[in-house]
């Protein structure tokens, strides 16, 4: 599954949990985000990891402590440019699995924290 398809999914599957789309793929010279969302008063910075068949670990631990930093810069410079200092902010994966014909959605919510 490539990763255009994947984040299409995960944010289809934030609006359909009540989450507004803020952003997708936004690049700082950090890194970049897969998709900003925001519900009720907080502004979640989503990862979005996909795997087919055939991995033994789960997509999530793709998402390791380098990739986290990035992450966290990234959402720093997009708060600061937006001016979005007034909300609660959480750091999201949202790991996407394909078995067969069938796709699995798994939200990890504050994944990890500042």
């Amino acid at each position: 599954m490539n990763g255009k398809k994947a984040e299409s999914l995960a944010a289809f599957y934030l609006r359909m949990h009540g989450y507004q789309i803020l952003d997708r793929n936004f690049h700082s010279r950090f890194g970049e985000i897969d998709i900003i969302a925001k519900r009720f008063k907080t502004i979640v910075f989503v990862e979005v990891k996909a795997r087919g068949e055939g991995y033994l670990a789960e997509p999530g631990y793709a998402v390791d402590e380098y990739k986290q930093k990035k992450i966290i810069k990234t959402s720093q410079l997009y708060i600061l440019y937006k001016k979005l200092d007034a909300f609660d902010i959480r750091f999201d994966v949202i790991e996407i699995t394909k078995k067969g014909v069938h796709f699995g959605v798994n939200h990890i919510k504050n994944a990890f924290e500042v």
